[in-house]
């Protein structure tokens, strides 16, 4: 088994020289003041080898000076082991403690010589120690030591040192510290054992530093505010910040842009008003030309019209006079046909033959008569007679009715003259008229004709020519433009990035140049600091040093002894113990000869270089004046370098700024150009879409004219054919008539005819009847003389046959000559007659084409004359309104005042008129535009403080400052810098929320073996207690009441819960991780409140993450569970508690260490244990060895001598050496 056997002291701690024993317990006995606590702070040093945690008083030396305060000073630990004792030596070497093990078990030898002194050069202990005996080399790190001795030897450089461990364990830190804070506290509370097993958990002192977040999220609220303002969404979904953001950015471009588009405006009006000007003369001159065209062609359209006209009315008259004489024809060829004109003219041309053949039936008749002549000529006489008579009377009434024939052959040719007479004028009032009708029908036709030319012509003619010809240069202009923007915005920023490179370059060689003008003074500063530390150190050691003992005892010491020792480690040391001795008459003052140890030396040749406190105060003065304006030199030169930075940085920014502004209207405009492409192109389609229009509008208005006018032509036309049919109808009237007087004469005639008829066919009858009586008479007087008779009657009814078609032929024989005469007249004539009228016809028709063509032609040519005329008269018209609007628009100084006077030209196809109605239009405009920019620009800074986190100007005044925080924020938005601030912030506080986690998941990481230990030290009293006074003694551990720590063991959970989102976690986010940004928002905003609320808190520890509780049962007494014990019993009882509470927790994380390597001892170090009834001093010791602890108790008597193995007396001797005298010792 391993542990601390001893302990050597050798011109430490006022100690000359002392073994102390730790095999056992000890006690250590002794008045107030003598040594006790030195002792046990050396036997702490041991175990956490930690200058600062032996609870040394401020006031009181230094470890090193007080422990080690010669060169021959040393502290000796014997570690006993399986096999042999090892040694640790500790001393000092370069002014700190240092550490060395040597493989062997103390001999004083190796330290005092024959003479009772202490080596003081390590050359002669390694000597006397000898070279079989294994000796490490020194080991500085105190944590290194540490390691050694208890066994962390996983690191190859500790390999070597492996069998000087007391124990083996890499987490033996709770060991240590136990003892430590065992010995350093007194008081016995829940917060003393909780951090007494809180700091054995680990070398590490994890707490979370407040003042580090404090000034982390001071902000935080402020930021976070700010920056939520560009991620919050409305109902709607829209952010309220970015659309105002936009609105501001709109209208700062659309101000931009109305400006441009103004300058550009005043440009084009330049140059549209210098081409009007040069245009009006000859727009007057172009008007002149067209009015004389047009009336050259008027004049033309007459001519040809009268002209057409005449030719017209005498080939209708000739038309007129054809169709009479072919409708004559064709009513003759009726008449004919109705009474059968051939089978007249076959009958009548039959007259001849039936003369012939009559004769010869006479001739038969007159031969078959010729026996019976007498007979026959008697009868015959009668009859020649009766034939004689007939014929006398159809003579006389054939001559009465041939001269009524005759007059109505005279009153037919009168009706006839008549009719025609009042046919030929009917015709004249019908030629008159359809002339006309025949005029307007030529004027319509003309006119359709010109409209069809016009329909011919639309689909060519574009009234919109300019129109698009003006789009399409604007077009050209544009996509010119807009290459020449995109090339300009590129040399902006080009130009910008220089600037800022150049500014970040002359910025870098200014702050090289700064820095290197720091060095001078701040090495000066350093170096002054430093005389200042050093005369500073000399002062606060010169209180009780071996200059202030001089002072007292030696006058004159400066000029001897002051000028051969050295100033720091000998006249300003506190620990040389200085006295006087018998030579001290040796060393005068007085004397330039001095002697020092014997040997006389001449000083005078010695310059005194020691300062004195008073001199030591009159340098710290000069040099802290010396400091102080040093300071002021390097305040004068950041001051300086600050005002150059700015001076510089403002030059630039003032380039950027203007450039910025320019990149902004480039940008403005580029944000436009698609909107002006979109607007060309639909210009364009409007203009395609008009031009469709007009063309579909024209040729509907000339489809409708044309309309108009064919249902005009159908009109006249069928005018024309009513005129023809009441021609027609009253030609028909006038035949009716003339056919109806014709044939009341023809009826008179025909009554008086008939009854002439009549009466010749009675006396036909008549003398029919008496030829008959004569020739039955014949025949019977013939037939009595024998006559065939019978032949007789047949020769006489073929002559009576004979006789009545002659009769007929006779009758028809005027009829014949008529017909023959009119088919000479009429029938014959008649193709020549339709030949000519067809000729007639196609030369009307001929005549109606060829004036169509050249009426059409001419109308065409005053169309188009009349036409330009007005487009001349128009466009005169509305360059004399231009320029009277470009008179009037620079008048009014409202529009163009005299700063805005613009002597540069812009080509434009715009006219002056629509450049100073876009002007009017965009300079109103303009004002509005400002008033819309500076309303949203109030309206966007209105949601922010003027401490913004993004230093928005929120009170801007002037125009320029309103410019200058749109041209800021447009580089914002455009740049996406809120996505940085975002990212930036959230990180930034993301982070804190995952370092909270993490060290709040730091703190709380022991809670299982705070909570396992807790159970350890419960069940550790319960298995092995003694004292029968006290029957429990119980821990318990609670959640923590902290409301700070459970806000931040709230913000861990949280952390916990999201661990697999958190790297991507975004505190701005919107959608899906809504809730968690709240919640985690939610928690920095209290975490702020909480630390606000608590300004002086510093830091939250692994103590404040739990509350422990306590209980402890004493006879009858119970505390119940508590934090604190103001008293338990009696002052011996508490401090029985106190120590069994110690002992149980040294115990457990003993326990915990041995497990792999085995039980080892080690020592707990107790004061005020003489307190204690000795049967509970008996007990306690018992309670500690029984786990191998060992007691190392102080108190001013001794008691209880056979429960401790050690006891040792402390006493000063004369020379105020402590003297440590072992009383007894207890086998």
């Amino acid at each position: 088994m391993r542990y601390l056997n001893k302990i050597i002291f050798l011109n430490s701690a006022h100690i000359p020289y002392a073994e102390v024993k730790l095999d056992g317990n000890v006690h250590f006995i002794g008045t107030q003041g003598v040594g006790k606590s030195t002792l046990l702070r050396a036997l702490l040093f041991f175990y956490n080898a930690d200058k600062l945690r032996l609870g040394i008083p401020k006031e009181k030396k230094s470890f090193d000076a007080f422990y080690f305060p010669y060169p021959n000073s040393y502290i000796v630990y014997e570690v006993m082991r399986e096999n042999e004792a090892y040694c640790v030596l500790a001393l000092k070497n370069q002014g700190r403690v240092m550490f060395r093990f040597i493989d062997a078990p103390f001999d004083s030898k190796w330290f005092i010589d024959e003479r009772k002194q202490v080596y003081g050069e390590w050359s002669m202990i390694r000597e006397q120690v000898g070279k079989k005996r294994d000796i490490s080399s020194l080991v500085s790190s105190y944590e290194m030591y540490r390691d050694i001795i208890f066994g962390n030897n996983r690191r190859l450089e500790l390999q070597p040192f492996r069998k000087y461990a007391i124990v083996e364990s890499a987490k033996y830190q709770n060991i240590p510290r136990t003892i430590q804070n065992v010995f350093l506290n007194t008081k016995l509370d829940a917060d003393f054992i909780k951090n007494t097993i809180i700091r054995s958990m680990s070398d590490e002192d994890n707490c979370i530093d407040l003042n580090f977040y404090r000034e982390q999220i001071k902000e935080f609220e402020q930021e976070y505010k700010d920056v939520s303002l560009w991620t919050k969404k409305e109902k709607n979904g829209e952010v309220q910040v970015r659309r105002m953001a936009d609105k501001v950015i709109d209208a700062y471009r659309t101000l931009l842009n109305n400006r441009r588009l103004i300058g550009e405006g005043r440009r084009e009006l330049n140059y549209a008003e210098r081409v009007a000007q040069q245009l009006l003369p000859q727009y007057s001159l172009d008007i002149q030309e067209s009015e004389a065209e047009c009336n050259r062609v008027s004049r033309l359209i007459g001519e040809e019209q009268e002209k057409y006209g005449k030719e017209r009315d005498k080939l209708s008259r000739e038309l007129g006079v054809l169709d009479a004489q072919l409708k004559k024809t064709a009513a003759k060829r009726k008449h004919y046909e109705e009474i059968h004109i051939e089978d007249i003219l076959q009958r009548v041309e039959q007259e001849t033959i039936i003369e012939d053949e009559r004769r010869r039936q006479e001739a038969m008749k007159a031969e078959l008569e010729k026996s019976y002549q007498n007979v026959v000529d008697k009868y015959k006489a009668l009859l020649e007679q009766l034939d004689m008579d007939l014929r006398a009377f159809r003579n006389s009434k054939t001559t009465l009715l041939n001269e009524h024939q005759a007059a109505l052959m005279t009153q037919k040719e009168v009706l006839m003259q008549e009719w025609r007479k009042a046919e030929t004028e009917t015709r004249e009032v019908f030629w008159e008229k359809t002339s006309s009708v025949d005029e307007m029908i030529a004027q319509l036709v003309h006119e359709e004709t010109a409209l069809k030319i016009q329909k011919a012509k639309v689909a060519h003619e574009n009234p919109f020519a300019r129109e698009m010809e003006t789009n399409e240069k604007e077009f050209a202009e544009f996509t010119a433009r807009q290459i020449q923007v995109e090339t300009e915005k590129r040399e902006v920023e080009l130009r910008i990035e220089t600037l800022r490179q150049e500014a970040q370059n002359e910025l870098e060689i200014a702050e090289l140049k700064y820095q290197a003008s720091l060095d001078a003074p701040k090495k000066q500063k350093t170096d002054v600091e430093a005389e200042i530390r050093k005369i500073q150190n000399l002062l606060d050691k010169s209180k009780g040093s071996f200059s202030e003992w001089l002072d007292q005892n030696r006058k004159g010491w400066q000029e001897n002894i002051g000028k051969v020792v050295d100033e720091e480690t000998i006249l300003y040391n506190d620990v040389l113990n200085p006295q006087l001795v018998a030579d001290s008459s040796a060393l005068s003052s007085s004397s330039s000869a001095a002697s020092l140890y014997g040997v006389n030396i001449n000083l005078t040749a010695v310059e005194r270089k020691f300062r004195t406190p008073k001199e030591l105060k009159e340098q710290l003065a000069e040099k802290e004046q010396l400091r102080a304006d040093i300071i002021k030199q390097l305040n004068d030169l950041l001051n300086q370098h600050e005002e150059n930075h700015k001076t510089m940085k403002g030059k630039y920014l003032l380039q950027i700024r203007k450039l910025n502004e320019s990149l902004h209207a480039k940008k403005a405009e580029m944000q436009l150009l698609p909107q002006t492409e979109k607007k060309l192109k639909m210009q364009s389609l409007e203009l395609k879409n008009s031009l469709e229009k007009w063309r579909s509008q024209q040729l509907a208005e000339l489809e409708d004219k044309q309309n108009a006018l064919v249902a005009e032509k159908v009109k006249k036309e069928e005018n024309k054919h009513q005129l023809e049919m009441d021609l027609q109808r009253k030609l028909k009237a006038l035949q009716t008539e003339y056919n109806r007087q014709v044939k009341q004469e023809t009826q008179t005639f025909e009554v008086f005819a008939n009854d002439i008829q009549a009466q010749i066919e009675e006396k036909q009858n008549q003398v029919d009847a008496r030829k008959q009586e004569l020739l039955k008479a014949q025949r019977d007087e013939l037939h009595g003389k024998g006559m065939d008779t019978q032949t007789l009657d047949a020769y006489n009814k073929r002559i009576a046959e004979l006789d009545a078609e002659l009769t007929y032929i006779r009758k028809n024989r005027d009829v014949v000559a008529v017909y023959r005469n009119e088919k000479i007249e009429l029938f014959d004539q008649e193709p020549a007659v339709r030949k000519n009228r067809k000729n007639k016809a196609e030369a009307k028709t001929m005549l109606e084409d060829k004036f169509r063509q050249r009426s059409g032609r001419l109308q065409l040519q005053l169309s188009e004359a009349q036409s330009q005329l007005t487009k001349q008269q128009t466009a005169l018209k509305k360059l004399d309104a231009g320029l009277n609007a470009v008179r009037s628009f620079r008048r009014d100084e409202t529009l163009c005042p005299l700063e805005s006077n613009e002597i540069e030209e812009k080509i434009t196809t715009k006219d002056c008129l629509t450049i100073v109605e876009e002007l009017k239009r965009q300079i109103y405009e303009d004002g509005r535009s400002l008033d819309n920019f500076k309303k949203q620009s109030q309206q966007f800074l209105g949601m922010f403080s003027a401490h913004n986190t993004f230093h928005f100007n929120v009170s801007p005044v002037t125009e320029e400052e309103f410019i200058a925080f749109a041209s800021n924020l447009c580089e914002f938005v455009e740049n996406d810098k809120i996505s940085e601030y975002q990212k930036r912030i959230s990180g930034r506080y993301t982070d804190i929320i995952f370092r909270i986690s993490k060290e709040v998941g730091d703190l709380t990481r022991r809670e299982g073996d705070i909570g396992k230990t807790i159970n350890d030290i419960n069940h550790d009293f319960e298995e092995r207690n003694f004292a029968g006074v006290i029957r429990e003694i119980a821990l318990r551990p609670l959640k923590t009441n902290d409301q700070l720590m459970l806000l931040l063991l709230r913000i861990r959970d949280f952390a916990e819960e999201n661990q697999f989102n958190m790297g991507e976690m975004d505190l701005f986010a919107t959608e899906s991780r809504q809730d968690v940004n709240a919640k985690a928002v939610k928690y920095l905003l209290a975490f702020m409140k909480g630390l606000l609320d608590e300004p002086n808190r510093k830091q939250l520890q692994v103590a404040d993450t739990f509350k422990l509780e306590f209980r402890i049962k004493e006879n009858d007494n119970d505390t119940g569970w508590v934090e604190k014990i103001a008293n338990v019993g009696s002052d011996g009882t508490d401090i029985l508690v106190k120590a069994m509470v110690n002992i149980m927790l040294i115990n457990v994380f003993k326990e915990k260490a041995s497990k792999k390597s085995g039980d080892f001892k080690i020592h707990c170090m107790m004061d005020e244990i003489g307190k204690l009834h000795p049967n509970n001093v008996k007990g306690i010791l018992d309670f500690a060895n029984r786990r191998n602890i060992l007691l190392v108790n102080s108190s001013p008597t001794t008691y209880n001598v056979e429960d401790y193995k050690y006891t040792y007396l402390l006493s000063k001797d004369n020379r105020a050496y402590t003297k440590v005298t072992q009383l007894i010792k207890r086998l």
